[in-house]
């Protein structure tokens, strides 16, 4: 006797079943599609490169060609046009174009399986550079198994196989390599990852694991109660070993602490380190993002403690867009544009530099912000900086006016992108936008202020550039301006120093030297627009915008208006007996 009542039909059974089996065939196609798209990307990715190789190549060759006056850069600008065209670094473009050419004459067996997809772009670098050095017989006779192994492994354990294999072929030149990459190979990079640093050491593979050892022995002198993390303890402990401390201090905060009874450990040597920061920002009426000297952007909630424990130093600056719209800034007749007091800003107030140094002077007349403007963002151009002040020193302002009842939410912060492509489009519309702001290099000024007859800038407008610009001011480049070389954007002229581009902060621009030189030599020409937005044109009509590395928020390509007046100058000097040193480059 069977009940039918609560059971379930074959009906039913048959419906779950085919629903798992289309479920099943679903993922199996989801499967399919994955590995199709892996393929397809990676034959781009071999087209990327291939390319890139090609294009460097062809410039080299043309600059090699004796007697053709070609000989310019060795392919140098062939690096900058890639970084510029694929939106990245020019030690990334050359990272391309040297696989390009090393898969073109030395790897043919990985350039094809590279074309077909077989291979992807990471486990093509591992093969390019395990075989570096090697002589062409052995790559030849080892680069079918190296393919072969390059289908079954990732690209760590690759690398590792191909040593394998190059030492079972040839232990002499595997010698020679590991000699090589032990004495080339050793540095030391920072790298900038948003909110945090990566320090990379490149040593042997024993000193990496003495160095491993070392630094885990030292964090395991903490109590079993300490509250971090091991990770973060192995970090902390190697911050001990560099300031020289002698353990590791505990976080547990116990009574029965290990620790108990140790001599007290001596306080960190400050480093110097440059954050500029919006003054509204620092006294917290604003949150815009300050900026690390050599990092990039930083919350502005870090900035304050940075500041609450450095000296710091007023950069006065000019509002271009509320200058035009409002007329906000103003500069009295006869001012002097070295000293902070000769600015009078009504608008937001200026920028804070602040440094971990304790050399500070007189106290600067620091204008307040008015509360009856709403503070807006906006470029800025600096005019001027004052003098240092205390660690933790913080200005008096007036009371600002109590924040405005709100209808809607906030528009979001405008990005450095979406300026650049409103001021690119803008040109496209208007070409004449794309002219120079300022094309005899004086800035507007009708007399030369102190200094900008001569070619090498003073102390206070190197300052003033190196924070304004941040870093390097070529398309991509992020090198951190103090190791960059100060460039005159209209050329200064050595044999008439009036005529030519002033050395004057809106007359320089931020430069690596490998972009200087390119620059220099005519491949890439640049236009200075308001507020220091350059746009850079190259030989083959390459163009990119570039902007200062404080800009925020709005911007817009007209010139401040007759609202803001003064004179920004001082009597031209007597003429020179003789003439200025030519310039090194």
């Amino acid at each position: 006797m069977f009940e039918t009542g609560g059971g379930v039909g074959v009906g039913e059974v048959r419906s779950v079943v085919e629903a798992e089996v289309a479920s099943l065939l679903a993922d199996v196609a989801a499967l399919d599609d994955v590995t199709v798209s892996c393929r397809a990307e990676n034959r781009f990715a071999a087209r990327k490169v291939l390319a890139a190789g090609r294009f460097w190549e062809s410039w080299i060759e043309r600059d090699a060609r004796l007697g053709s006056g070609d000989i310019v850069d060795c392919g140098n600008n062939a690096i900058a046009e890639l970084a510029v065209r694929m939106g990245c670094s020019k030690t990334v473009a050359e990272s391309y174009a040297s696989l390009g050419m090393d898969l073109r004459l030395r790897l043919p067996a990985v350039r094809a399986a590279f074309e077909s997809g077989e291979l992807d772009l990471p486990r093509v670098r591992a093969i390019s550079r395990e075989t570096t050095g090697l002589k062409p017989e052995t790559v030849a006779a080892l680069e079918p198994g190296i393919v072969a192994a390059a289908r079954q492994l990732t690209p760590g354990p690759l690398a590792g196989e191909i040593g394998r294999l190059v030492s079972e072929f040839s232990a002499q030149e595997a010698a020679a390599q590991r000699n090589t990459a032990q004495e080339l190979g050793r540095r030391i990079v920072k790298r900038a990852r948003g909110n945090t640093s990566t320090i990379e050491v490149t040593v042997s593979p024993e000193e990496a694991e003495q160095v491993m050892q070392l630094v885990a022995e030292f964090a395991a002198k903490v109590c079993p109660y300490d509250k971090r993390g091991k990770q973060c303890r192995l970090v902390d402990s190697v911050l001990a070993i560099m300031h020289g401390e002698p353990y590791l201090q505990c976080s547990c905060g116990r009574e029965d602490c290990t620790q108990v009874g140790r001599t007290a450990l001596p306080g960190r040597r400050a480093p110097l380190t440059q954050v500029t920061i919006d003054v509204a920002t620092l006294l917290g009426l604003l949150s815009k993002p300050a900026y690390l000297h050599g990092h990039g952007l930083i919350d502005p909630e870090l900035a304050r403690t940075l500041a609450a424990d450095g000296t710091w130093q007023a950069l006065l600056t000019e509002a271009l867009n509320l200058a035009e719209e409002l007329g906000l800034v103003t500069h009295g007749e006869g001012a002097n544009p070295g000293a902070a007091e000769s600015v009078t800003a009504t608008g937001p107030p200026g920028d804070v530099e602040s440094k971990s140094d304790t050399d500070n002077t007189a106290d600067p007349e620091t204008p307040p912000p008015s509360p009856s403007v709403p503070p807006r963002f906006c470029l800025r151009s600096f005019l001027a900086r004052g003098s240092r002040r205390k660690a933790g020193y913080v200005p008096e302002f007036a009371t600002p006016a109590p924040p405005r009842p709100r209808t809607a939410s906030p528009p979001p912060p405008t990005s450095i992108g979406t300026m650049a492509e409103a001021i690119a489009a803008a040109i496209h519309a208007d070409p004449t936008l794309a002219r120079h702001e300022h094309p005899d290099g004086h800035g507007g000024l009708a007399a030369p202020p102190d200094g900008a007859l001569t070619y090498r800038p003073d102390a206070a407008t190197t300052a003033l550039v190196h924070a304004r610009d941040g870093h390097c001011r070529f398309p991509g480049c992020t090198r951190p301006a103090a190791g960059c070389q100060l460039d005159h954007i209209i050329e200064y002229r050595a044999h008439d120093p009036i005529a030519g581009g002033w050395t004057i902060a809106t007359n320089l621009q931020c430069l690596c030297q490998y972009h200087h030189q390119l620059k220099t030599l005519g491949l890439w020409t640049v236009t200075a627009l308001p507020g220091h937005t350059l746009r850079w044109t190259s030989s083959t009509g390459t163009t990119a915008i570039t902007l200062p590395a404080g800009a925020h928020g709005s911007h817009t390509l007209h010139a401040p208006t007759s609202r803001i007046t003064g004179r920004r100058g001082h009597t031209p000097p007597p003429p020179q007996a003789t003439p200025p040193d030519p310039p090194p480059f």
